[in-house]
């Protein structure tokens, strides 16, 4: 895998015009001199492949030597592969941060971050202060050494958590997840996620090796549990290969034992270990084995975390059916979903694994009332003695309560005037049931009988005369022909009301909405 310091080493030996000596590359990147030396091992077979030489002389320095036009080739490659754009949002420029200083196998220094992303060091030093909280946050400690730059202290297990989450968060995920849809499309030797030295080549070839060995578990998985696999993988590997192992302690490796999907944990880094020459500790295999349980099937579950996904589907039922007055604990597609989703869900949380859901932005935008609602239930149950889930699970479990509150929408229950006859009304009541679904005529009154009317059903009224009526009812008036412009004015007035009673809020009524 190629090493962004050593494609810098090259950008740097390529502007100059003859020798310059190992301790000047060293100062320039502010890395030691064995650093520099480890590192020209790679560059000299890098350069070959341009047909270029690194050429060494004692006492002068090294220089790249060969045809000018075979440079400019190479210059072109490496700023391609290691340029990373001007004016990156905050927000991203923090994941950058976290990455580098988590990937950082020496100290991380200000003005080495400032002239990475072109920002001052007043930017970056406000950028850390923000990450810290979130590096608190995680357990990890971030330790500023004055002249000698910042480094990270913590758990093994906290850094790679970490690690998903920001890599989730990078802009470089969507090109991994390219990758994953398409295995064989085209790479350019990219860095996909700017802070680490994996090329989108690297990335390529990875995903090809544990697709290609994972069987029969990969093949039943769903594509975002695909992407979480394939990501705690990928991380697991870098930080193996940059000498950080996982540890375990013995009760919970004792523990893993008798959980399931250890083969198949096995299995999905089969041909990891002689591609890369490395091995997977058994540590790493069950550290692994947590991931892959935190998405099982709920049939593969202990009996404990079904029995407690069952208990808390039960509540979670109750609660909506109080806050929304639907019958959710005879919905029995809702409640073997849920059930379907909890008990991955209860493994996650007792490992403390946090599974990314891609969906939130859509479910926030298109689902912010069934969100509100999930999320407040779940504080609740949490105060009851429940695990305590984040946004992502909330999320999950909104999708399933607004899919049962899809099938339960009910239409407006309808009172019909209409003052032009027998004909004009069964006109009327046609193009009402055929154009306009949204409502179901529950009794018709004439303009006197409507006085009189018990309208304690009604939800709506439509009338083709003008009404005076001592009530709170929405009172809409059509032409009793019903033309094409009436129509859809109707159902466009319609249509706010009957959102409005099919949409889940902890408050308010279809009444408070304006009068059409």
């Amino acid at each position: 895998m190629e090493n962004k310091r050593s494609l810098k080493i090259i950008r740097i030996l390529l502007q100059q015009q003859g020798y310059i000596t190992i301790q000047e590359v060293a100062d320039r990147l502010d890395v030691s001199n064995k650093t520099i030396r480890n590192d020209l091992r790679l560059i000299e077979d890098y350069v070959k492949d341009y047909q270029l030489f690194l050429r060494k002389k004692t006492g002068t320095g090294i220089w790249i030597e060969g045809k000018e036009s075979q440079k400019l080739l190479l210059m072109e490659s490496i700023g391609q592969k290691i340029h990373l754009a001007a004016g990156l949002s905050p927000a991203i420029r923090k994941v950058y941060i976290g990455l580098r200083l988590i990937a950082c196998t020496e100290n991380c220094r200000i003005y080495e971050l400032a002239s990475e992303l072109y920002v001052s060091r007043a930017t970056i030093h406000k950028d850390i202060t923000a990450l810290s909280e979130r590096f608190h946050a995680c357990h990890i400690r971030m330790v500023r050494k004055n002249n000698n730059g910042i480094s990270l202290a913590g758990k093994e297990r906290h850094f790679r958590d970490l690690m998903f989450d920001l890599m989730t968060e990078d802009p470089g995920y969507m090109e991994f997840l390219r990758i994953v849809q398409e295995p064989s499309c085209s790479c350019t030797g990219a860095f996909p996620f700017e802070a680490l030295d994996y090329t989108d080549c690297d990335i390529q070839k990875f995903v090809r090796l544990v697709l290609t060995s994972g069987g029969p578990y990969v093949n039943r998985l769903p594509f975002n549990a695909l992407l979480s696999v394939l990501l705690r993988i990928l991380i697991s590997l870098m930080r193996i290969l940059d000498e950080h192992p996982i540890c375990l302690s013995a009760d919970f490796m004792e523990e893993l034992k008798s959980e399931p999907l250890y083969p198949e944990t096995r299995r999905l880094i089969l041909s990891l270990e002689p591609a890369y020459q490395v091995t997977f500790s058994e540590e790493e295999l069950r550290y692994l084995q947590t991931h892959l349980l935190a998405l099982q099937n709920k049939h593969l579950a202990p009996a404990s975390e079904k029995t407690e996904a069952r208990r808390l589907t039960d509540e979670l039922l109750a609660e909506w059916e109080r806050l929304l007055n639907r019958p959710f604990t005879k919905d029995p597609e809702l409640r073997e979903a849920l059930t379907a989703h909890l008990t991955p869900a209860i493994t996650r949380i007792r490992h403390g694994i946090s599974l990314e859901n891609p969906m939130m932005d859509t479910i926030l935008a298109h689902y912010s009332n069934t969100f509100g609602i999930v999320r407040h239930s779940l504080q609740s149950l949490t105060q009851n003695g429940f695990c305590q889930m984040d946004d992502n699970e909330a999320g999950y479990l909104a999708l399933h309560l607004a899919a049962a509150l899809d099938r339960a929408k009910e239409p407006l229950r309808t009172v019909l005037v209409c003052h032009g006859g027998g004909g004009a009304s069964r006109l009327l009541m046609q193009k009402l049931s055929t154009q306009i679904p949204e409502v179901t005529v529950i009794a018709q009154e004439s303009f006197l009988t409507i006085q009189h009317a018990d309208l304690s059903q009604a939800e709506l009224i439509i009338s083709t005369l003008k009404l005076n009526l001592s009530t709170d009812i929405p009172v809409l008036q059509v032409n009793v022909l019903m033309y094409d412009h009436d129509i859809r004015r109707l159902k466009e007035i319609v249509q706010a009301y009957y959102k409005k009673k099919n949409t889940p809020v902890l408050f308010g009524n279809v009444n408070e909405l304006p009068q059409g």
